[in-house]
């Protein structure tokens, strides 16, 4: 006959696999991984508590709140069972095998089962310590209830009747059955799978600890995204984090623009690992508004400063009910030189004589825009007081002496030329001692559209320096381009 608790997994567990990687000394580069143990204590934690569990579908990313309550309870699951861990290493050679599995079977007063009985008799789930074998890593699970079957606990026939029933962090949702092979003297899941362990212990010092209240995911039916989370791959070289950071804005089609600075929160992402950065929306909105997304970094360049391989991004939108994976970007690596990547979403669809793309050629004259820290941006100022900003368009690249460069600048909507009131250019220049000045020597911008395509703005000889880092260009009707 079975005894139960109260605690399941797909209720009560975290509905994110253990897969973490963790910056455990970030000056010599030293990782661990998994963090089966925080997350066995925090569930707890939050069930013990009465707190709801966080609902999320992925992982939280180094440096979030929940990350570091869940690395804080991993710490405090290892200290507080370093006699227990320790005792399972003397083993010279295997030659207590056989005591360390009987050990897991034994309900003789103060063994294993006899302690796991006295939680599980109370309804009370407790954290399970597993020595693992064969590859198969040391482990840290949730007992939720045990069935003795015909098994006595006193080592005599029937052993293979006895089970665990476990909330197992890598497996979020299911209930696990921990069995013992008697024949090979180890532990095992009767679901399947390579993982083997020779014994376990129960975790008597765990002790409740109040839990972080994490409200997201708890959205209205309304069909809206309500966040964007950015799953972003790390490759060979890390994002160091501090003052090295990565922003991201959001073009949406009703012209707004939502910015979200330092998505990494200022933490370290380390190499050849992936963080899931949530980006909660000021204001919900159906997908099909999204414009597009740019992703960039604060990057300094230089001697000292930061690059990243993003080995890829996944790109999903989560709302009640869903939690969509919509687009997946190729690797690139962001140096002080190449700040900046736009991921189209959607396009904008241009009625009859409507605009929805300019195209900008400036010509550099005889003192370079330097780049990396020294940049341009550019904002489109629309007569209904709604502007769109394109921060940082040479993407920290510097642009030579007597140079022309042309880029593109989408809208967020479609308009009439006539409703853009003008094009303004504001440079990051410091000026001073060591400061950037530059020459533009002039600038053209031409819109396209249905059945439009003309130019709308140009401007002469225009010197940008600390002092003097802006120009307000007005829009003309223009002419058309002819073919």
């Amino acid at each position: 006959m079975s005894k139960l608790t109260d605690f399941h997994p797909d209720k009560n567990g975290f509905n994110f696999s253990n897969t973490f990687k963790n910056d455990f000394i970030p000056a010599f580069d030293i990782h661990t991984g998994g963090l089966c143990g925080g997350m066995s204590y925090a569930a707890l934690d939050y069930f013990f508590s009465s707190v709801p569990i966080p609902v999320q579908p992925f992982s939280p990313a180094n440096g979030t709140t929940l990350y570091n309550y869940l690395y804080d309870r991993q710490v405090a699951s290892l200290e507080r069972n370093v006699d227990k861990w320790a005792e399972l290493y003397v083993n010279p050679f295997g030659s207590r095998n056989t005591e360390f599995f009987n050990w897991g079977i034994s309900a003789k007063p103060g063994e294993r089962i006899d302690e796991l009985k006295s939680f599980i008799d109370n309804r009370k789930p407790c954290v399970l310590g597993m020595y693992g074998l064969n590859g198969t890593g040391d482990h840290q699970v949730i007992a939720i209830g045990y069935d003795m079957g015909r098994y006595k606990g006193d080592l005599g026939p029937h052993k293979e009747d006895f089970k665990i029933f476990v909330c197992d962090p890598n497996h979020p949702g299911e209930v696990r059955t921990l069995v013992p092979d008697v024949s090979r003297e180890l532990f095992h899941y009767q679901e399947g799978g390579s993982s083997t362990w020779r014994t376990y212990f129960v975790d008597k010092k765990y002790s409740v600890n109040r839990p972080p209240k994490i409200e997201n995911g708890h959205f209205p039916d309304d069909g809206l995204v309500h966040e964007l989370v950015l799953a972003f791959a790390t490759g060979g070289d890390d994002l160091r984090g501090g003052n090295d950071n990565v922003n991201v804005l959001i073009n949406l089609m009703d012209g707004r623009q939502e910015t979200h600075r330092n998505v990494n929160v200022g933490a370290r992402w380390i190499n050849d690992y992936t963080n899931n950065a949530e980006v909660a929306l000021d204001r919900p909105v159906a997908f099909d508004q999204v414009t597009n997304l740019i992703v960039s970094t604060t990057f300094t360049g230089g001697i000292g400063g930061d690059n990243w391989d993003m080995a890829g991004l996944d790109i999903f939108t989560w709302g009640h009910g869903f939690f969509n994976k919509v687009k997946s970007v190729p690797r690139l690596r962001f140096t002080g030189e190449n700040k900046s990547l736009t991921i189209p979403i959607h396009d904008v669809v241009a009625g009859k004589g409507e605009i929805k793309r300019l195209w900008f050629t400036i010509q550099t004259g005889a003192d370079d825009l330097r780049g990396v820290n020294d940049n341009l941006n550019v904002t489109i100022r629309f007569r209904d007081g709604q502007p769109q900003r394109m921060p940082n368009v040479n993407h920290g690249q510097r642009w030579p002496d007597n140079t022309t460069h042309t880029f593109e600048f989408d809208l967020n909507r479609a308009v009439k030329p006539a409703e853009i009131a003008s094009i303004d250019l504001e440079t990051t220049l410091t000026g001073g001692i060591g400061g950037d000045n530059w020459n533009m020597q002039s600038i053209k911008v031409r819109a396209t559209g249905n059945d439009v395509d003309k130019v709308i703005a140009t401007h002469g000889f225009k010197r940008f320096t600390g002092d003097n880092k802006t120009l307000s260009i007005p829009v003309t009707q223009g002419a058309s381009v002819k073919a």
